[in-house]
């Protein structure tokens, strides 16, 4: 059971895109995928289709301390192969996990039931902030997929993460894929900051094919589809991430 973090403590760079593609797209390729949704504006389970209405219990209840749920009563099917865990209360959810003494072992406590489920890939969608659930699921994950928009900002703040990493006293080679998004090869800049990314990880070889900017992806999450059943151009360039993915993780 491979566990993957999609995180960068900068928000608006399409990381609950990115899950939901990165999970359906393993899904596509027949392994048993779970992505657990840890931002607060749920935008996984929305980009799933899937809203309160489609479930009763979330991860919240999986850690209620007064009357903990079952993990496999707070998972719902979401396609083919890929399962999700929805959250709701997500500052309560923090809440509960600045409680604990030991946050590097509270995810491997209350999600162990996961191994019975047979699971071939954990993705977790983690907010951007630095909050002590993405503490808790750092220490959990085995790797961290990071997506960076291809814009000034965001690739200069790539420096944040391997800060955070030190802070909790875990090694930078967590970090297995870096996916530019967003990119539009009509500008300069775009073109220069891609170069810059290939360049700061240029010892590592980690950087994949950049996810170029389309407007159907966005509609894809919108509409609650992915891309694989919304567009076939987009579903290409998430396609040879995916390869690199299993690839770099196999």
């Amino acid at each position: 059971m491979k566990k993957i973090a999609v995180l960068n403590n900068k928000g608006g760079v399409g990381k609950s895109t990115v899950s939901v593609q990165l999970a359906h797209g393993l899904a596509k390729l027949d392994f048993k995928v779970l992505l657990i949704d840890l931002d607060g504006q749920n935008d996984s389970s929305l980009f799933l289709g899937k809203n309160e209405n489609d479930y009763k219990k979330t991860f919240y209840d999986l850690i209620d301390r007064r009357n903990p749920a079952k993990i496999e009563d707070c998972i719902i099917n979401a396609r083919e192969g890929l399962d999700l865990l929805p959250n709701k209360h997500i500052e309560e959810i923090n809440a509960e996990f600045h409680r604990e003494a030991r946050i590097d072992l509270y995810l491997s406590e209350k999600l162990k039931g996961l191994e019975n489920l047979k699971y071939d890939y954990i993705l977790i969608d983690c907010g951007p902030q630095r909050t002590k659930i993405n503490d808790a699921v750092l220490c959990y994950v085995d790797h961290i997929v990071m997506p960076v928009q291809v814009e000034a900002a965001s690739v200069r703040a790539i420096g944040n993460i391997y800060e955070y990493l030190s802070d909790l006293r875990l090694s930078p080679d967590m970090i297995a894929l870096v996916i530019p998004n967003m990119f539009d090869q009509r500008t300069r800049d775009s073109k220069e900051n891609l170069d810059f990314l290939k360049e700061f990880f240029s010892d590592r070889d980690i950087v994949t094919d950049p996810i170029h900017r389309r407007v159907k992806i966005t509609e894809a999450g919108k509409l609650g589809k992915t891309v694989f059943e919304y567009d076939e151009e987009a579903a290409s360039q998430f396609f040879k991430v995916l390869e690199r993915l299993v690839k770099v993780i196999a």
